[in-house]
């Protein structure tokens, strides 16, 4: 007899069917011995198009970055990356005291980031966890026979898109990994290589075999998979090979910008009959299942512990809030807008007098940006500093998208503190729209360039600007679209600035400064600027590495018989 192990039994939780690695039994001849232990269900059973998209279910649900396996806590691992993306680059801080979640300080600072941190093992095995269950549906879907061939061709594009996504995401933390899919055997990897091929290709496969329509709200589609595959392209600044995937989208007539830039991050406007701007969404909801875990559990740490009963992570920085002063054309100030700070409470005691600035303002900060004396959602007005844990470290501002409203919180019974349905957009068309941007700047269209950016500032001029309550402007809000892009150095200088205005705390700013080679550059000037008002910046940080390090414990878990090393730590760590 001998044992072997063996990628079969599901667990089944919330409804959701997913799989585990188990050990097996198998006899040389002996039948008998074949049996399906007691509570472990039979693969047979899944052989079914029913049960192929309940396993898929399970690998959509890994999208957040919740999965409870190993170390996995949900906010150490959150796949809209406010930690990863927004709080590791000049958008954020960490926030809340230095004493909580000490592993979270490493990812402001960088220059104190080691392998044995606890939020490494959790991103990482967040990824396999979400790659394995995708891997199983397609195991099971390689098994299954009376498929129609359509159907077989959706969920196989469905689950490729899926790992697809988790491997394009892991290659932004980690760069190099060990790619393992459902025909991997022996699972001793290692991570020599780039793996960008076999995203593209499952990305690819994505695009030729899934639906215009998702087969259920919230699933992935064609337009998903092109999305997911441009910026894939964009990472490594394939401009051409992105082009043709970003046009796609924007021709294909399916999505236009929402009235409202608000309304990208409200529950009444993420159906898929009222969202004109999702892409792909990571899906959101509380009291389901008799728990708050399918709620958007990553940002339950962002929330105000004083409204919402938790936490007070993600402070935006100064960095930040004075990149959305405007000049007296309603534009931004590219080179010179963190030479004076927008004048704020830091260092004000709530029941102290301040009078907030009356600075020509980008209306998009308040809808971003909780800032003193100024209406905070429908919670009312922003006190600043008794609503901040620990303002002489991370500042004074608060973040502000997709945090729960009054309304919402009540109609939960404030059960789940921080928490929210409001989705998640890991694609949304302004992004799209900016991306498409960047590819005209790079190939000297600056017309194009130029129509698509002023399509984003011409919706943020619009909008609603944050009102008080007698409906008069919470601010001095000033904005205009550009006249013209004079040159290309211009032209990519506006549009790199107004993907972070447009999405400053949505999880992209730290790999966008990646892929434009200049993620060494900015944070250090960050560092040196930030670090003249927060003291911990100052004294701590540094610039280390594009990348995150391989998590120590993999690399101890995956020795060799011998004790050789099979994953090969990346550089500077």
């Amino acid at each position: 007899m001998r044992i072997y192990s063996k990628i079969r039994y599901t667990l089944i939780r919330g409804g959701a069917i997913f799989f585990m690695s188990s050990i097996s039994l198998v006899s040389c001849g002996d039948d008998y011995l074949e049996l399906t232990p007691v509570g472990r269900l039979n693969p047979e059973v899944l052989r079914n198009l029913d049960a192929l998209d309940a396993t898929l279910i399970g690998a959509y649900s890994a999208l957040d970055g919740r999965t409870d396996g190993p170390a996995n806590v949900g906010w150490a691992s959150s796949h809209d990356n406010w930690l990863y993306g927004d709080v590791s680059s000049d958008n954020a801080l960490k926030g809340s005291s230095i004493a909580d979640q000490p592993d979270m300080n490493a990812f402001e600072l960088w220059g104190t980031l080691q392998p044995n941190n606890s939020y490494l093992e959790a991103a990482w095995t967040s990824i396999y966890e979400g790659v394995a269950r995708a891997n199983g549906v397609l195991s099971i879907l390689a098994d299954t026979e009376g498929l129609s061939s359509e159907d077989a061709a959706r969920i196989a594009g469905e689950a490729r898109f899926l790992r697809a996504h988790f491997y394009h995401l892991g290659r932004r933390y980690f760069n190099r990994l060990p790619y393992v899919d459902e025909n991997v055997e022996d699972f001793a990897i290692p991570n020599d290589r780039d793996i960008f091929e076999n995203i593209e290709a499952d990305y690819l496969f994505a695009v030729e075999n899934l639906p215009v329509e998702p087969f259920q709200w919230a699933r992935a589609h064609v337009n998903a998979a092109r999305a997911g595959l441009a910026k894939l392209y964009m990472d490594e600044n394939r401009y051409a090979d992105a082009k043709p995937f970003l046009d796609a989208i924007i021709s294909s007539g399916r999505y236009i910008l929402h009235d409202e830039f608000t309304d990208n991050f409200t529950i009444e406007f993420e159906q898929q009959s009222t969202n004109k701007e999702a892409i792909f969404q990571m899906a959101s909801s509380l009291r389901d299942v008799g728990n708050p875990w399918n709620g958007n559990w990553g940002r339950l740490l962002v929330g105000i512990a004083q409204i919402h009963g938790c936490c007070g992570f993600m402070q935006p920085s100064q960095n930040l809030v004075n990149a959305y002063k405007t000049d007296i054309n309603g534009l931004p100030l590219l080179d010179t807008f963190n030479d004076v700070d927008l004048a704020n409470d830091d260092g004000i005691d709530s029941d102290e007098p301040f009078t907030p600035p009356t600075d020509n303002l980008d209306p998009r900060l308040d809808h971003t940006v909780g800032r003193r004396g100024i209406p905070y959602l429908d919670h009312g007005i922003f006190p600043g500093r008794d609503w901040i844990v620990d303002p002489i470290t991370y500042g004074p501002y608060r973040a502000k998208k997709m945090l729960a409203t009054a309304e919402e919180h009540e109609r939960n019974n404030g059960s789940e503190a921080g928490m929210t349905t409001v989705n998640y957009s890991f694609h949304r068309y302004a992004d799209i729209l900016l991306l498409r941007a960047e590819v005209a700047v790079e190939e000297g269209d600056l017309g194009t360039a130029l129509d698509y950016v002023n399509r984003i500032r011409n919706r943020a001029k619009n909008s609603t600007p944050v009102q008080f309550e007698d409906g008069t402007p919470a601010a001095n809000y000033v904005i205009e679209p550009y006249t013209a892009f004079p040159d290309q150095d211009f032209a990519r200088k506006a549009v790199r600035f107004e993907r972070r205005l447009e999405l400053a705390l949505e999880g992209h700013r730290w790999y966008d400064l990646i892929r434009w080679g200049i993620a060494r550059e900015v944070m250090e000037d960050y560092f040196s600027s930030e670090g003249q008002k927060r003291p911990l910046i100052a004294s701590s940080a540094s610039y280390k590495s594009d990348y995150l390090p391989i998590p120590e414990n993999q690399i101890i878990i995956t020795l060799d018989e011998d004790g050789n090393q099979v994953l090969t730590q990346n550089p500077d760590y």
